[in-house]
């Protein structure tokens, strides 16, 4: 954007030859700049969260100690003693994987169908 080339913007670089227009690339410079800084924010929650994250994905294999569930309003000390049942009880151990395997063989699904149109 900074050599005023245009290379990454195809539509902007026709519009200016077709136009003869002048192009503030120094206003585009600052656009691109405010949402890559604020993609990198947004990426760093997901790595502050990984554990909570991690939780939804495989709640019978997470430390409750890492999870942060305060956003939720549960309380910790029930939702331990929650997950100590299930952890314990086969049927939904076995339910919940079962269930995990499905979702990742839909999800499969679901891409190779995207993927043939």
């Amino acid at each position: 954007m900074g050599s005023g080339k245009l290379l990454h913007f195809k539509n902007l670089k026709q519009y200016r030859d077709e136009t003869n227009a002048t192009i503030d690339t120094n206003y585009f410079s600052i656009a691109l700049k405010n949402m890559k800084d604020g993609f990198a924010e947004r990426f760093e929650q997901f790595k502050t969260n990984k554990s909570t994250l991690a939780f939804i994905v495989n709640p019978l294999n997470t430390n409750t100690n890492d999870i942060n569930i305060e956003p939720f309003g549960i309380d910790a000390g029930s939702l331990q003693m929650q997950l100590l049942d299930l952890k314990t009880k086969d049927l939904w151990n076995g339910k919940l994987t079962e269930i995990k395997s499905k979702l990742e063989e839909l999800e499969v699904q679901k891409c190779m169908h995207i993927a043939q149109h």
